[in-house]
């Protein structure tokens, strides 16, 4: 069967996702072996995994914009090649507590450019009508990388050592970017094995580039970007929260193995990842069935976070650890479902800057991602109360829902130019 261009090009995104993830998630797995192995508690380890999120926020937008004016396919490798090999350098750290500090805020300042460039590349190679899909199926290898980071990572972890968990994912992002470069170009009028046929379709059918300019400054002050951004920033909070402390309240809370967690975390990953595909199809059906860009991108993936509220509630409340896991299960499933809305946003307010939007918004959400995982820890050594946090992360998420329901309206930002004109006519009259 033959498959087009752009759908491998997709499917080699989604496996650099799947890397990155577990790069970025390994260590959550692995702490409930490492903090007692080099003495360090919970809310050391809370500062730990909000080094990396204080790296992957400062430079999402950098990253971003450098992939909409570069080059999407060398931004993506370099970002591959410095992850990997700070992943490598991660045991290292364990030599002193500020060394591991500046390991994973260097792990975090590499991959943060990633999924900002795999929007400005996307938006040169896919159609407006499978852009939602095309870009959550890009990132779905996050959740397909955490679920295999469970068991791989607690495998490595038992069998060899917690240090061997680093390396092993460190060869696997080596690998992964021979096979890019070889593959990939930033334009599809580039790739020498592309028909005429699909070339035809992609140029036809993109989403409108605008002749005239909208500088990126002016995205950083644009109401509609912020108002995204705040919405992505609250929903994001409880997002690294859950994914970083899950594993440990597994074990400490919920009195799980270490090896059981290794297998029983898997299952909201895997529901994360069919909400993360599904919505994004979801967001292109209702797109191509004439609902409006505002219900299609906003509106209805907002539904699916407020419909997922609920089951975070429960999750921390029941006495059944099968039944919390249920819960976690379809809360992640549930919000994850938006994700097509969020990253589809971008394109339609201008497909020259998807990167550079994308960036301020994943670049917000993470800087919500940087307070979660740390406040949680903190919360814990405060109060003993594992709940706690949780139903926080629910309150955000009430927050996100309202924002990206009510506020966001996806509508192409006016020029520069554009804004001009009634300036210039209120002062010719």
């Amino acid at each position: 069967m033959f498959w087009p261009i752009r759908y491998r090009l997709v499917g080699l995104l989604t496996v650099g996702s799947m890397i990155n993830f577990i790069d970025r998630v390994n260590i959550s797995v692995a702490a409930p072996v490492i903090m007692p192995a080099l003495g360090w508690d919970e809310a050391k380890f809370g500062v730990i995994f909000s080094a990396f999120l204080a790296g992957y926020t400062l430079f999402q937008f950098p990253g971003g914009l450098i992939a909409d004016r570069w080059s999407p396919k060398k931004v993506v490798a370099i970002s591959c090649l410095g992850f990997s090999l700070f992943t490598a350098l991660t045991p290292l750290g364990g030599l002193a507590f500020l060394l591991m500090l500046i390991l994973r805020f260097c792990v975090g300042m590499f991959e943060s450019v990633s999924f900002p460039a795999y929007a400005s590349i996307n938006s040169r190679w896919i159609p407006r009508r499978e852009y939602g899909r095309a870009q959550t199926i890009s990132l779905s290898g996050s959740y397909l990388g955490q679920t295999l980071a469970y068991p791989l990572t607690t495998w490595l972890v038992l069998t060899l050592s917690w240090q061997w968990s680093f390396y092993f994912n460190a060869l696997l992002g080596l690998l992964w970017i021979m096979i890019w470069l070889a593959f990939a170009t930033d334009d599809p009028a580039q790739h020498r094995k592309i028909t005429k046929a699909e070339l035809a379709d992609i140029e036809e059918n993109r989403a409108a580039r605008p002749s005239a300019p909208v500088s990126f400054w002016s995205v950083l002050k644009t109401r509609q970007v912020l108002f995204l951004s705040l919405s992505y920033l609250c929903l994001v909070y409880g997002v690294w929260m859950i994914i970083l402390w899950l594993p440990t309240y597994l074990v400490k809370a919920r009195g799980f193995s270490v090896q059981q967690m290794g297998w029983i975390g898997m299952i909201p990953t895997i529901t994360s990842f069919a909400g993360l595909v599904g919505g994004g199809m979801l967001s292109d059906i209702l797109l191509r069935r004439g609902f409006s860009t505002r219900f299609a991108r906003a509106q209805g993936p907002a539904l699916c976070i407020i419909l997922g509220v609920p089951f975070l509630v429960t999750a921390v409340l029941v006495p059944s650890g099968a039944l919390a896991i249920s819960c976690f299960a379809i809360y992640l499933f549930a919000i994850t479902s938006s994700t097509g809305g969020y990253w589809a946003v971008p394109l339609e307010l201008n497909p020259k800057l998807v990167g550079a939007i994308s960036g301020v918004m994943t670049g917000a959400g993470n800087l919500g991602g940087v307070f979660g995982p740390i406040s949680a820890g903190y919360f814990f050594k405060a109060t003993g109360n594992w709940a706690l946090p949780f139903l926080v992360a629910a309150g955000f998420a009430v927050l996100a829902f309202l924002i990206f329901f009510f506020l966001v309206v996806p509508e192409p930002l006016a020029s520069e130019s554009a804004r001009a004109e009634p300036a210039v006519e209120r002062r010719a009259a």
